[in-house]
């Protein structure tokens, strides 16, 4: 008989086939099973977290999450992908917060600091959210919808003329 971690190893491939292959409850059951076989999996963890994401139940992904950042807390994918977890279930405020830690870890990635602007928009933090989507127009000057997010923050904040050259 294999030991846990390769029988874990084949379910996580399973479940990354699943996964590209769009069949969602294959992967989540896949990813299931390699984090039973393999409790400290951190990938295991985070492939079944995202396809719970994935699945419509980020509820249940949280946790899952968790674990994987207590195992590999220098990840930032697995910070990254709770906080989307997070603001799929509308916890802005603690979306913000996950954002802000991958951000720490991978400060120049576009779509953590575009998120986390989204995120903090989203928790009331308008402020925050301008200089965010900012930053994150810095970083990926060619994305149109950072420009129309920072456009709509900005017509949010009554800045109507700065809104209008966001849209520019």
């Amino acid at each position: 008989m294999r030991p846990g971690p390769v029988i874990s190893r084949d379910a996580i491939t399973l479940g990354q086939v699943a996964y590209a292959a769009a069949d969602v409850p294959a992967a989540v059951a896949h990813f299931q099973r390699a984090a039973e076989l393999n409790p400290a999996d951190s990938e295991a963890l985070n492939n079944l977290g995202q396809a719970l994401v994935r699945a419509g139940r980020p509820a249940e992904a949280v946790p899952y999450f968790d674990r994987a950042v207590a195992i590999g807390p220098t990840n930032w994918a697995y910070r990254f992908n709770r906080a989307r977890a997070l603001g799929e279930m509308g916890q802005w405020s603690d979306a913000a917060e996950g954002y802000r830690d991958a951000q720490r870890l991978f400060p120049d990635d576009y779509a953590t600091v575009f998120n986390l602007a989204k995120a903090l928009q989203r928790s009331g933090d308008l402020t925050a959210a301008l200089g965010a989507f900012e930053r994150a127009i810095a970083l990926a000057p060619g994305q149109p919808d950072f420009h129309l997010s920072h456009g709509l923050a900005l017509e949010a904040a009554q800045r109507p003329k700065e809104a209008a050259a966001a849209y520019r």
